[in-house]
């Protein structure tokens, strides 16, 4: 990855991909990217992450390791009419692919929804930022298909992925306190809105299948629940596999919604040219 000012931070106590996201404006896909060989889950006190921070941060010291951020100073290739250090704000590649943003999106979905089971099982208090965030990501999300949607349909979207949120958040807290009738009645509910995104994008991108779309968000409903299942018993390294599974069917959702929009366009005789099918 492209980066005009790589920082190495080393691992404090309390730190989080999520929290090292925040701090340096970047993303928590953006992180794992540049940093392969890292258990994102396990952090360890001393190890060293390289960040590509996000062209809105500066140091608390108004200074970076290359001597830059000063008032009045620009960092290398940041901030210059038209440069972003070949970075987006979210400390990726300014020309990264639809696809790629489309992944990385619901890559930070499942790692915010496991985030959130880690939070409330252990009565941690990032409960509300990360629930925050997780808004904030199914904004995003919804934002990803606006350029391919009427803007009615995108606020529609946009407000059922908000209550995929809210009823995921709920399933996890009610399960956590131990109440079971109440956490299936959520369960029921998220699947009832999973029914719910399946027929919006389905009437709205007739090159989905709207019964696969419904299966791949039931089975995202499903991992979550083993996740949830498997923390509550304390059965850490089956839920760290689980999140692999979860973030590989994720990728593949991602992949089947990009493509479906392309499809789509081409279809259409719209195929977008390359001011259109890059992130800029």
């Amino acid at each position: 990855m492209n980066c005009n000012g790589m920082i190495e931070h080393e691992v404090e106590a309390g730190d989080t991909l999520y929290k090292l996201s925040r701090q340096y404006k970047t993303t928590v896909s953006a992180l794992i990217l540049q940093n392969p060989k890292i258990n994102p889950y396990n952090l360890q006190i001393g190890m060293k992450i390289e960040v590509c921070p996000g062209p809105d941060y500066y140091p608390a010291d108004g200074m970076n390791g290359a001597g830059m951020n000063r008032p009045g100073m620009d960092r290398p290739g940041m901030d210059r009419p038209g440069m972003n250090g070949g970075m987006e704000g979210n400390g990726m590649p300014n020309r990264a692919s639809f696809a790629d943003r489309m992944r990385m999106a619901w890559m930070d979905h499942v790692y915010l929804v496991n985030s959130f089971i880690n939070s409330v099982a252990g009565a941690m208090p990032d409960q509300q930022e990360v629930a925050s965030e997780l808004i904030r990501n199914a904004e995003e999300i919804a934002d990803l298909f606006a350029r391919y949607y009427p803007q009615g349909e995108v606020q529609q979207l946009k407000q059922l992925l908000l209550d995929h949120v809210e009823l995921t958040g709920a399933l996890i807290t009610e399960t956590s306190a131990g109440n079971d009738a109440r956490a299936e009645s959520q369960k029921q509910r998220l699947l009832e809105n999973a029914t719910q995104i399946a027929q919006l994008m389905a009437g709205a991108t007739p090159e989905y299948d709207e019964r696969y779309l419904k299966e791949m968000l039931d089975m995202h409903i499903d991992l979550v629940g083993q996740l949830l299942s498997e923390r509550m018993a304390g059965e850490y390294v089956s839920q760290m596999q689980t999140l692999r599974k979860a973030q590989r069917q994720a990728i593949a959702m991602a992949d089947y919604f990009s493509d479906g929009l392309r499809r789509e366009a081409e279809a259409s005789g719209l195929q977008p040219g390359p001011t259109d099918t890059t992130v800029r």
